[in-house]
Parts: structure tokens; sequence; C-alpha cells
């Protein structure tokens, strides 16, 4: 008897901000969108300028609290390397704490907002590849997900400019000749 394949989901962007608010939005029988159960129940309308600016908040305080307990693994890594090696990380020749892929900024100066879900993935994969000298594996991994730079710049929701200010794929791209 054959086992079922089993099946990979991500559990993390089933809960992520977009995906429970895309989940308030009650269909009538026609298909339509309504309003949410607290526009119903007398409560006050959403505004689709007010939660985009909350989704994107909860976005960047979502990627501040990874990037925070990434740069904490990172450090303890460079701690287990000095215990292990005696010495101080950095010398030539040391492995790499982790990998930092480079994300282009269009003429705006605005480059794809990369989400905490998708910054987990990335780092999970290139982690994978930190001790390896063929790193083509990697960027086929990175690929095959939907994660190089050129597939972020083109799939991004959001941007950002290089002062912290989150804007929408229209506004970065306002102006700028862009293929996507």
């Amino acid at each position: 008897m054959s086992r079922p394949k089993a099946c990979t989901m991500n559990i993390g962007s089933m809960f992520s901000p977009s995906a429970i608010l895309s989940r308030l939005q009650v269909k009538s029988p026609t298909g339509t969108p309504t309003q949410t159960p607290a526009a119903k129940a007398g409560g006050t309308p959403v505004d689709p300028a007010a939660q985009q600016k909350e989704e994107m908040a909860s976005l960047k305080k979502d990627r501040a609290a990874y990037d925070a307990q990434r740069t904490n693994e990172i450090g303890k890594r460079q701690q287990e390397f000095e215990q292990t090696y005696g010495r101080k990380y950095g010398q030539e020749g040391d492995p790499p704490l982790a990998f930092q892929m480079a994300i282009p900024v269009n003429a705006r100066g605005y480059q794809p907002f990369v989400t905490a879900d998708q910054q987990k993935t990335i780092d999970g994969i290139t982690d994978k590849y930190r001790n390896q000298e063929n790193l083509a594996p990697m960027w086929e991994e990175l690929t095959a997900m939907g994660l190089n730079s050129d597939q972020l710049a083109k799939s991004a929701k959001y941007f950002i400019s290089m002062d912290g200010r989150m804007v929408t794929r229209e506004e970065a791209t306002k102006g700028v000749d862009i293929k996507v």
C-alpha cells in the first residue's frame, strides 16, 4: 500500500495580515464583495486606504521582528565560530555567517519590500549553501520558489525607500519605465 504524498504549506502565510484581511471580505450570493461583518453590525465601513496603511505597518513590524531575530542568530554564529577557533571572526577565508541578496532599486529610489515570510524562506535556502563552493543550486532553488531578486522586483506589492518609507507598487513605479 502506498503512502499519501506529504503536502507542504506555508502556515505563516495563512496568517499574514494580507491573508487575514482578505478573509474579512464577505461575498454576497452574487459574488460581489459586501461590507465586513463589523460594518454590517453598525461599525464604521472599512476604508481601503486605512486598511492598506495598516497592512503596510503590520508588514514592516513583522519584518523588523524577524530581522532582529536573524541578527541575533547571526551573532550567535559569530560567537560559536570565535569559541571554536579561539580568534575573532572576519579574517580572509572565514566562512560566511550568512548571505545577503542584493535587491534592485528603481530610478525613483524604491526597492521591492521583502516580507518576513519571504525573507525567512530566502534565509532558509541560503543557509543550506553557506559552506558550499557551487552556489548555482542555491540560485536554482531561489528561482524555483520565485525568490530571486528579479522575481521579487516583478512581484512585489509594496516597495520601500532608502529612508524606510513604504509605498504601493503604483506609487513606487510612477513615471518609471519598468517591464513587469
